[in-house]
């Protein structure tokens, strides 16, 4: 079931958010931004270490892995098992609605500080 966007604290959001994106700035010395925590965490997915000359389809195809594995932490997708290559295949388990900018915006970042709350420290 979709989260009620509606019903989160946006405060809480925000400062959760800030703590990550800090966290992330620290230990990769640049500053993140929602692609590139999706990207990181299609890296992560696939257990690939950083590779600098990626094409531009091997990166948004990682973008979109990490995608799907963020809302895999909010139920919203699953793995069904994996293609010739050895990529991840996805099935949707809700609908997603057609949501304004800034509820998918909203969206995003839950799922990525959901992915997140089982990886990084708690913060102090």
């Amino acid at each position: 079931m979709l989260p009620d966007l509606k019903a989160l604290d946006p405060a809480d959001l925000d400062r959760r958010w800030a703590e990550l994106t800090t966290w992330i700035e620290v230990k990769f010395k640049r500053e993140p931004t929602i692609e590139s925590i999706l990207f990181l965490i299609g890296i992560q997915s696939e257990g690939r270490g950083y590779q600098p000359k990626l094409a531009k389809e091997e990166k948004q195809d990682l973008i979109m892995e990490g995608t799907y594995v963020a809302f895999e932490t909010l139920g919203l997708y699953q793995r069904i098992g994996a293609d010739a290559q050895g990529r991840w295949l996805w099935e949707p388990r809700v609908a997603l609605p057609a949501l304004e900018l800034d509820d998918q915006e909203t969206l995003l970042r839950l799922a990525i500080l959901t992915y997140f709350d089982d990886i990084r420290p708690p913060s102090a």
